[in-house]
Formats: structure tokens, sequence, C-alpha cells
């Protein structure tokens, strides 16, 4: 199965939206991954170009719309490059994923008080209110600073870990106020290569896992 995604990329503070076609899983947007080997460089103040249906490059509008947060923004209590992170739902709509209607931003709420859009991720496989993790995307460098892995849990999970270089490491997490069934959690942007996702209920019984692979851009 392949479907499309609208991809958040960030070049000069700019935001610009394209879209790109990819396999079946884990999706998510990122932003200016400069040292990602083999990432093409994006220059501060431009946008790199986005081929047309007929090949040729075009340059996309430097000023999309941003997606309007569905219900309250999370504050994630992480200190960003400028500002500090932020989690808040925002509405997906694509035909070719029918069971998905929302996926998970992280941005920064900056010191003006403006909230960003610098990564969105959200399930691709199937529907995004089955039990268990959903739409898992790792740490990556940013123009914003490193990004804290996250995603969301549906289901009651009152405690969400994971395996980080060796230790067991917890998430923060909070509920989701347009679904109290659903569990935003991120890690610290410090913590690297988490996998062996796990949630547990209240009385430390552990729950479905879900789709729990962490994806990376």
């Amino acid at each position: 199965m392949r479907s499309t995604r609208t991809r958040w990329l960030y070049a000069g503070g700019s935001a610009v939206a394209c879209t790109a076609v990819i396999a079946a899983g884990t999706m998510a947007a990122n932003a200016a991954m400069a040292d990602r080997p083999g990432a093409p460089a994006i220059g501060a103040g431009s946008a790199a170009p986005v081929p047309s249906a007929s090949g040729a490059p075009q340059r996309p509008d430097p000023n999309p719309p941003k997606p309007t947060p569905l219900g309250a923004i999370i504050d994630g209590g992480i200190a960003a490059r400028e500002g500090t992170w932020v989690f808040y739902g925002v509405p997906v709509a694509e035909k070719a994923l029918p069971k998905v209607h929302f996926g998970v931003m992280a941005g920064r709420r900056l010191p003006s008080g403006a909230v960003t859009a610098d990564v969105m991720t959200n399930e691709v496989t199937g529907s995004d209110r089955a039990p268990g993790f959903h739409a898992v995307e790792g740490t990556m460098a940013t123009e914003a600073g490193a990004t804290p892995a996250f995603g969301y849990y549906v289901g009651p999970a009152d405690r969400i870990t994971a395996r980080a270089n060796g230790r067991t490491v917890t998430a923060h997490q909070a509920r989701w106020s347009e679904d109290a069934s659903v569990v935003v959690f991120w890690f610290d942007p410090a913590t690297k290569g988490v996998g062996g996702l796990a949630a547990y209920d209240r009385g430390g019984r552990k729950l479905p896992t879900g789709n729990a692979g962490v994806g990376v851009g």
C-alpha cells in the first residue's frame, strides 16, 4: 500500500507545504534535516523546488496555511533552540487514509506566544483509534534543534516506557483534550535510539502494543 502525506519543511523560518508519496508505516513531517546523509541543503530564506507532474521544478508556496490545532495545545516542558516544545492534534483528510482523521504535531511556543508547526506524524495503516501505539517519530536534528521523540497511544496508558541506549526510560505524557482515549507521549531530545516501547495501565498491567515502530523523517 502507498499513500500520500503532507510534509512541513522549514527553511529560514518559512514553512513550505509539499506532497510526498511513501510506503505504509509511520509517517512524519521533518524540518530541514541538514545533517542527514544525502539530504539536500536548503539555504536560509529559500525553499527547495518541488517537481511538478511534468517533472519540471516549481517553487512551492512560501506561505502555506498552517494546520489548525485540534483541542488544547500540550506544553512539553522542554526548551528548544528558541521557545519550548509543544504538541497538538491536527486534522488529516486523505482519500488514501479513510480511517485516519488526525495526526500529532510537534511545534514550539515562541517567546512572542506564537506556536510553530515543525514535525507532524500520523498513522497510515488501519484506524487512527485502534488500541496501541501509533505514529511514533524518533528524535532528529532540525533548524529548531533536536526534536523530542514522540507519538501517541490509544488506551488507558498510565505509564509509557522505551529502551534507549541499553536502559529503560519513561515518557512524558498527556491525554488529548479532544479524545481522552488518546495519550500523547514524548521523550527528552537527548534520549537517542528510542525503541522497545511498552504501555502499562494504572495497575501495572501491560497493554496492547499496536504499531510501535519508530520512524525518523
